[in-house]
């Protein structure tokens, strides 16, 4: 029989060998959800929609992982034998290496952190800028430009000029790039001068503006601002472009800080420094990722669908989380607040009118038009199509691809624009991308709409250049009916297929194309030859199985039957059938959504 010694040793055997396998079976374990969680992130995230609990598990498995595994390396080499408190003390040691492992890096970066703090200065009272004012924005990547920060510097009383800075697009130099503008009376330039880029941004920024004009006064607030500026800078001033100001001739200097390294490091900060170099207002944002106090593996995740993990991370924060560097410098400078009244638009709106009507206005008068242009944003009324449609067709009025594409919206060009448009694309100076916008809003009127064609109109079809940027107009041609539209249609084909590059005659072919579905059986007579084309090879008319299929579609709104209709030598008999059965259904589904448009 064993005695009591013998019972014992036997008992710390087998809790030896108990606790052993307990921890091989942790080891296992979360080694493996650890080697899974950081090999494959997105299983965490997938986790956490699953009931939450196994993307926590996932979260701290890689941590668990490393403790357990010190614990099982430091338990050898303790000299305890009972294996409970061996591996109680095993753990004590682990978490404290773990805590004394990320201190030297904590206190580095606390130390680097707190070096790097500077005290908030705030002025008595507003800081009245004059002379020659520096902006520099080193963290900013766009071009230079006259904004509505400039803007409302250089409209304070006794300032100069204005020199913006920024890093601009590419690399960042050591410099930057710079340009300078200032606010020059119209007897000094009497020139078109330059405008800011969205003055009526002010009105998001400033606080004071943003408190005033809430909901939809923000909008009519906005466009105050511009209509104003607009009218300023037509009338007795000029924004001009000036020499910049080197930093040390600067009678005033502004730092622009806003720098992010998401999540690591956030700073947003301005300063105000007057020709001394004393810093007369200051007011900064910092956020800094340190080494947490703890060694432990964080999971992160971003809206971009990124995923990783990293070592543990404390967020040190100081300054209002909710500073805007630009809105506190407007709130800390004194200058000229911008009227945001309606009274501006109507202004804008005579002055456009007015210059409209005079044979004899200036480009900087008949610019005032463009400007009443792009105070819309896809929501003109009808009682500003009139005017609206006498802007486009004013061949003084230029440059308005982009202020008429922010005017109405796709499917919703009304049909007094008619006219008009028709003029835009005619004149000489109007770009082939506007040729081509305007063309695709024209050929979505409803069917008829060019049924009496204008001089304008028919001037088009003379000019292959023209007609060939406003391509998609080419498919209105089928509202003059057959015997007007097919010679005008064969016409252009042969235009078209002079060109030796596709990409070239695309858009012209496809202009064709749509003509021929809108006419449908009386374009009959075009049957052989598009037929011709089709089965050429290579096809002048086609470059895809699409364009193919497009074309059998047009041949059949032609007049073609289903079978009889082209197809490709090496077109199996089952790609045959389903290219047909397709043909078939678009025709039924064709003629069922036009057939009013048959009947009229």
């Amino acid at each position: 029989m064993p005695d009591d010694r013998d019972l014992i040793n036997c008992a710390a055997q087998i809790l030896i060998f108990v606790t052993n396998l307990r921890m091989k079976y942790a080891l296992v374990i979360t080694g493996v959800l650890a080697g899974l969680a950081i090999t494959a992130p997105e299983l965490v995230v997938l986790g956490y929609f699953l009931m939450i609990v196994p993307g926590l598990v996932l979260t701290f498995a890689p941590t668990v992982f490393v403790y357990l595994a010190a614990t099982a390396v430091i338990r050898r080499l303790l000299p305890i034998s009972s294996p409970l408190k061996g591996t109680a003390m095993a753990f004590g040691v682990a978490l404290l290496l773990g805590w004394a492992v990320m201190q030297p890096f904590r206190m580095k970066a606390i130390a680097e952190y707190l070096a790097a703090e500077l005290p908030d200065v705030i002025a008595d009272r507003s800081i009245e800028l004059d002379g020659h004012v520096r902006i520099e924005r080193p963290d900013q990547r766009n071009e230079p430009e006259c904004d509505y920060l400039s803007l409302a510097v250089l409209d304070s009383t006794q300032v100069q000029s204005l020199t913006t800075v920024t890093a601009g697009r590419g690399k960042p130099s050591d410099r930057g790039l710079s340009a300078a503008y200032a606010l020059l009376s119209a007897k000094a330039d009497s020139g078109a001068g330059l405008f800011p880029s969205e003055p009526g941004k002010i009105v998001r920024k400033y606080p004071p503006l943003v408190r005033a004009n809430r909901g939809m006064r923000l909008i009519t607030a906005v466009k105050a601002v511009e209509a104003n500026w607009a009218v300023r800078l037509a009338a007795q001033e000029r924004l001009c472009e000036v020499h910049p100001i080197e930093a040390q001739a600067a009678d005033w200097a502004i730092h622009i800080q806003s720098q992010t390294n998401y999540p690591i490091a956030t700073l947003r900060r301005v300063t105000v420094l007057d020709s001394q170099g004393t810093v007369r207002y200051r007011e900064s944002y910092r956020k800094q990722a340190v080494p947490a106090r703890m060694f432990h593996f964080d999971f992160h995740a971003t809206m971009s669908g990124a995923s990783y993990f990293h070592v543990g991370r404390q967020i040190l924060e100081s300054g209002d989380r909710a500073l805007d560097p630009e809105s506190s410098l407007l709130q800390a400078i004194k200058f000229r607040v911008p009227e945001c009244d309606t009274e501006s638009l109507e202004r804008l709106r005579a002055e456009a009118i007015e210059a409209l009507n005079d044979p004899s206005a200036t480009a900087v008068r008949i610019d005032l038009a463009r400007r009443y242009l792009d105070l819309f944003f896809f929501d003109s009324k009808k009682q500003d199509h009139a005017l609206i449609a006498r802007i486009v067709a004013d061949d003084r009025v230029r440059d308005i691809d982009q202020q008429i594409k922010n005017v109405f919206s796709k499917d919703k060009t009304p049909a007094a624009m008619r006219e008009a448009y028709l003029y835009r694309i005619g004149m000489n100076h109007t770009s082939a991308d506007l040729r081509h916008w305007l063309a695709e809003r024209l050929a979505s009127l409803p069917p008829g709409t060019f049924a009496d064609p204008n001089p304008a109109y028919l001037a088009i079809w003379n000019s292959p250049e023209i007609y060939q940027q406003a391509a998609p107009l080419i498919a209105t041609l089928a509202d003059l009916g057959p015997d007007r539209a097919m010679p005008q249609l064969n016409g252009i084909l042969d235009t078209a297929l002079e060109f030796p590059n596709y990409r070239d005659r695309r858009a012209m072919i496809a202009g064709i194309r749509e003509a021929l579905v809108r006419l449908g059986p009386h374009a009959s007579d075009a049957t052989p030859r598009i037929r011709e084309l089709f089965l050429r090879r290579p096809s002048p008319i086609m470059n895809s199985a699409g364009e193919a299929d497009q074309w059998r579609f047009a041949l059949a709104r032609m007049g073609v039957a289903i079978e009889d209709l082209p197809v490709f030598p090496n077109q199996s008999p089952q790609s045959v059938e389903r290219n047909l059965r397709q043909v078939a259904n678009k025709i039924q589904k064709y003629e069922q959504e036009h057939a009013s448009d048959e009947e009229t």
